[in-house]
């Protein structure tokens, strides 16, 4: 799989962050019409190329209402794995020099 020009991650890079901390299918439940890899892909891909939910649902083959829930849930769970190493804005106010915040959306 090619994911470091879809993803901006190599292979490696890709099949680790969540596949340790997310049950994608809950037991007892309808299955998801996506797996984890696709559903971490479709997400990074958003992140990465800034594109429209719809354009994603076109290439997936899904409707805007599922990319929309696939994203939600995968960003939530990003977030949980990277909330221990994002400093609190209390602390970096102590750090020497200029602090500048920008909160402009560009494509990673």
């Amino acid at each position: 799989m090619h994911n470091k020009r879809t993803t901006g991650l190599t292979s490696a890079q890709f099949a680790t962050p969540l596949n340790k901390n997310l049950i994608w299918n809950q037991p007892g439940t309808r299955p998801r019409k996506t797996s984890l890899t696709q559903a971490q892909k479709i997400t990074l891909i958003y992140l990465r190329h800034n594109i429209t939910e719809d354009l994603l649902a076109d290439i997936f083959d899904l409707s805007q209402a599922t990319i929309s829930r696939i994203i939600n849930r995968i960003e939530s769970a990003l977030l949980k794995l990277t909330e221990l190493k994002v400093p609190e804005l209390e602390s970096l106010k102590n750090v020497p020099g200029s602090l500048v915040i920008d909160g402009t959306l560009i494509p990673i």
